[in-house]
């Protein structure tokens, strides 16, 4: 499997789960599985969040500077460090910086 395939892979599973944290917190008031569902979110976007620093870690095609931008970018600001990867980091030989 190609490169790009696991980054449309993990954008789709972040936006899902940030999709399902939203559906939690909203029917948290409610009732109280919504709190299970929030926290089912949250793990599958903290999923995704380790695998978007993977990702970068074992990308073949960035350079060390292009590497430890996005290693910043991605540990620093959590979940939309993530997404920004997977959306600019699409094809090889591509500038993402």
């Amino acid at each position: 499997m190609s490169t790009s395939t696991f980054n449309k892979t993990g954008l789709i599973v972040g936006i899902s789960g940030t999709i399902i944290t939203l559906l939690g917190l909203m029917l948290m008031k409610e009732y109280d599985f919504g709190r299970y569902i929030m926290y089912s979110g949250f793990v599958v976007v903290g999923v995704v969040w380790v695998w978007s620093i993977w990702d970068v870690i074992i990308a073949e095609d960035l350079k060390f500077y292009q590497k430890m931008f996005w290693l910043i970018i991605t540990i620093s600001v959590p979940v939309m460090g993530g997404f920004i990867y997977f959306i600019m980091h699409q094809r090889r030989n591509r500038i993402v910086t």
